[in-house]
């Protein structure tokens, strides 16, 4: 590989190290750091989009954790109190016996958009969250 690389140690639960061996086993990757490279490529495009909201916008926030977790699902209905201007909807679903969903329908200015993910991505338990931006034409209401 010709460009200059810097190394880094990461901390794996082993599930986690096993997927990602299973995803390099798979053939697709000659080595892990090559798979971890791309998964950081991924993540980092993903947050890109995630941040310097602004203007109206409309979407969901999918929420993946673990409420067996200290104090997580306060916390998210903490949050959920407290951006009531911002979220319209919520939908909680139990994917296991500790693993938790929750669809979090928001619309609003993009920057409190912003803010609510900010907040809920380092709670303790969460796994994943996700924002799908849906464009609406605020000029046409076509419930009329």
């Amino acid at each position: 590989m010709s460009e200059d690389l810097d190394r880094m140690s990461v901390t794996l639960p082993p599930d986690l190290l096993g997927d990602l061996d299973g995803v390099v086993d798979a053939g697709d990757y000659d080595s892990r750091s090559e798979a971890t490279r791309d998964a950081l490529r991924a993540f980092v495009t993903e947050f890109n989009r995630q941040t310097d909201l602004a203007g109206a916008l409309s979407g969901t926030v999918v929420v993946l954790y673990d409420h067996d977790d200290a104090d997580v699902a306060a916390e998210m209905t903490s949050l959920q109190h407290e951006f009531a201007d911002t979220i319209i909807a919520v939908h909680h679903v139990h994917l296991r016996s500790h693993l938790c969903l929750e669809s979090i329908a928001v619309d609003g200015d993009g920057e409190d958009i912003e803010a609510l993910l900010a907040r809920l991505r380092p709670l303790k338990g969460v796994q994943q969250v996700k924002l799908t931006v849906v464009e609406v034409d605020s000029e046409t209401d076509h419930h009329s």
